[in-house]
């Protein structure tokens, strides 16, 4: 099946961008990857304050990023925990992630 561009038309024929109408609907029945591969990502210290963009999960999990394209698990490098699951290596770079089950702190470098 080929894959609908969000700038096209909805194939459902309302007139609406497919991102405006059907998108969210289509993305809630896409099975999520089963995990295959796990990485385990660079421990740092906290870095100095506005030198690097970190990211800290709000609530409860520890996954910061969930996609559907791969079979992928970039883990806490201390303990382990799933921090980005499912987006292919280097989708997400650049970053600091802070693990909220043990809290080191993770560089995201692929």
């Amino acid at each position: 099946m080929p894959k609908i561009r969000d700038d096209e038309q909805c194939p459902c024929g309302s007139g609406k961008l497919f991102r405006d109408c059907h998108r969210r609907l289509v993305a809630q029945t896409r099975v999520p990857a089963r995990i295959t591969t796990h990485v385990p990502l660079a421990v740092i210290p906290e870095p100095d304050p506005n030198s690097a963009a970190v990211f800290e999960k709000a609530g409860e999990g520890t996954i910061l990023f969930q996609g559907l394209e791969s079979e992928i698990s970039q883990d806490c490098g201390t303990c382990g925990a799933p921090l980005i699951v499912g987006l292919e290596l280097g989708q997400v770079q650049g970053i600091v992630v802070k693990c909220s089950s043990c809290e080191s702190f993770n560089l995201v470098s692929h």
